[in-house]
């Protein structure tokens, strides 16, 4: 049995060893810094790749825009076989075309330039959405996965009394309750630590959408959530944040879109000019000759007259769009303004609550609960004590825990607000046929 024994489990640490081999193989793992991966979000990321093709809609739109219109050839023939049938009839063959007379052309390849930065500026505000999303998709992850470290650690010290008390339950030194309290509440720390697994699966899984990383890939932070005990600066130009602002920079280019298709209303009062080139050729009864044939060319113009409708709707709207947007950069330099004022207050306050959660406290409970151990196993204090020593360390640990994760919250927060996160240029997502012209 002994030798059958042997077998069974050298087969099984093989088979075990197999599968982690095949396991290790099929799945990646893709380490990334924070940075690292809110670069490679903002590159990769399919979602924005589809949103690309606006801004090569509307550089296809300049493409075309300001040219003229397409000619017009025109054929007509007539007889007098209703009238006095003497064979008389004229045949003309006419070419026209129309041309502005205003700038219209010129402004309306102004307004699709325009319409080229808004597209690309709202492309910027899509992925400086993404970068913050994807930095606090990483620190949940890191929070998480230090959660699973720290219940890990205190499950492990739990085992230790646990096989500690169980051998003096052998000896008859201690109660077998006691033990069995040790064990239950080992349980409930297992527990914990699945949930803290759990979430550590939710993060990752929802940091790997933003990167846009294959699902059988596993992705890993390597930052610490270790934060500096200098308190953060502060001090930040609100002139530099308004130049880093996307959103801020649409409201200026909508600005100038405006005046952009004022100019365009303004030369379109005037319809464009038509030119026609006309040959004429006529059959007609010449006394006393006879039937005569004749050719007549000319050259005739059209001219639209604005006597009614001056194009006044689209000139008062486009109007209305230039004061909309000024007091649009009014309201948005405001809230700019008053959001980051109340995110740097709230990044000091976490940070000095973050340096004292992990401070003294925290180490006065760590030893606390070293003391009540030893003191345990030598009989000197109950396991109720350790076991309270044990829930206070472990409070206070996730306490730390939370507070370190809010102050990098609140700093992602003023990155975001400051509009500090690298953002690439559009044209790394678009065809380079679009980036000629």
């Amino acid at each position: 049995m002994t030798t059958i024994h042997r077998r069974l489990t050298l087969t099984y640490l093989l088979f075990l060893l197999l599968r982690l081999t095949a396991t290790g193989q099929d799945e990646s793992i893709l380490t990334f810094s924070r940075e690292a991966a809110i670069e490679s979000a903002v590159r990769n990321n399919p979602e924005l790749s589809v949103a690309a093709l606006e801004i090569e809609r509307a550089k296809s739109r300049l493409r075309w825009a300001g040219r003229l219109e397409n000619p017009e050839l025109e054929l007509s023939s007539s007889t007098d076989q209703f009238g006095l049938n003497e064979d008389e009839g004229e045949i003309e063959i006419a070419f026209s075309q129309r041309f502005p007379v205003t700038s219209r052309l010129r402004d309306e390849k102004t307004a699709r330039k325009h319409d080229v930065e808004l597209a690309e500026i709202e492309f910027a505000i899509r992925q400086r959405q993404l970068a913050y999303e994807v930095d606090k998709a990483a620190l949940m992850l890191l929070a998480a996965e230090r959660k699973v470290q720290l219940q890990s650690k205190l499950i492990e010290l739990n085992r230790e009394i646990v096989t500690f008390m169980t051998s003096r339950v052998k000896l008859g030194e201690i109660s077998a309750l006691d033990a069995t309290q040790a064990s239950l509440n080992g349980q409930l720390l297992d527990q914990e630590l699945g949930t803290a697994r759990a979430a550590i699966t939710s993060a990752r899984s929802r940091l790997q959408q933003l990167l846009g990383v294959d699902p059988d890939s596993s992705v890993s932070i390597s930052d610490s959530l270790v934060l500096s005990q200098d308190p953060p600066d502060s001090s930040i130009d609100l002139n530099a944040v308004l130049q880093n602002r996307p959103d801020y920079a649409s409201l200026l280019t909508l600005s100038d879109l405006g005046r952009a298709q004022l100019g365009l209303a303004m030369a379109q009062r005037w319809d464009d000019i038509a030119v026609k080139i006309f040959v004429t050729r006529e059959l007609a009864q010449d006394a006393p000759e006879g039937l005569e044939r004749n050719t007549f060319a000319g050259i005739g113009l059209s001219i639209p007259l604005p006597l009614r409708n001056r194009n006044e709707q689209a000139i008062e709207e486009a109007k209305i769009e230039i004061e909309k947007a000024r007091r649009a950069r009014g309201a948005k330099m405001f809230e700019i303004h008053s959001e980051l004022r109340a995110a740097l207050k709230a990044r000091e306050a976490a940070h000095e609550l973050s340096l004292s959660a992990g401070g003294e406290a925290l180490e006065l409970a760590k030893k606390n609960f070293i003391d009540f151990k030893a003191a345990q196993q030598t009989g000197q204090a109950s396991l109720l004590q350790v076991q309270q020593a044990q829930t206070q360390l472990l409070q206070l640990e996730n306490s730390a825990l939370e507070f370190q994760t809010n102050y990098h919250i609140t700093e992602t927060e003023v990155r975001f607000i400051a509009g500090t996160y690298p953002l690439p240029q559009p044209s790394a997502y678009t065809n380079d046929n679009y980036n000629k012209k």
